[in-house]
């Protein structure tokens, strides 16, 4: 596990964690996401479920392409998701938040990466939401291996509360 930075919330220096990536093993395939705190940001277009284990971020889907693309393409070094107060980057990708993400957001970000514990990175689902939604999930737990099977690691970081990345008036 490495951690860098970030353990004092007001530090100017963003928390990064490596994380493990996971693919389903067929098509279409995941497990639940599980109870939740829902929370939207950016107007609708994004929404963020908050839960004790792990957090995640429904996009709407062409934007989710984009990050896929960006994610999942054939490249040596591990890409790095920088998510912050009023952005999300992976690479050249960027999309800025219509509003700044919400504290509770945040600190759930924070907690997980803070963590001590191994991080995993996958998709979920959650009979709430649309048929064919996909959640992005961050989690402690590592997904089921029935279904996933790990594909290599990823950095993610979280930029401090005053770190804005790229001004966030740019457009998508």
């Amino acid at each position: 596990m490495k951690v860098s930075s970030g353990s004092d919330r007001h530090n100017d220096r963003p928390l990064e964690r490596e994380v493990k990536r996971y693919a389903a093993y067929f098509r279409g395939w995941c497990q639940a996401f599980g109870e939740h705190e829902a929370g939207t940001a950016d107007d609708d277009a994004i929404s963020w479920l908050v839960a004790e284990q792990q957090v995640g971020i429904i996009l709407p889907r062409p934007v989710t392409r984009a990050l896929y693309r960006e994610a999942l393409r054939g490249q040596r070094a591990p890409p790095l998701l920088t998510i912050g107060p009023r952005c999300l980057q992976v690479g050249a990708f960027h999309y800025p938040f219509c509003k700044p993400l919400e504290t509770h957001i945040l600190d759930a970000l924070r907690h997980i990466l803070q963590t001590s514990n191994d991080l995993h990175l996958y998709l979920t689902y959650h009979f709430m939401y649309p048929s064919g939604t996909r959640i992005i999930t961050l989690s402690r737990n590592k997904p089921l291996h029935i279904i996933y099977k790990e594909i290599g690691l990823m950095h993610i970081g979280l930029l401090p509360e005053n770190g804005a990345g790229r001004d966030p008036s740019a457009t998508r």
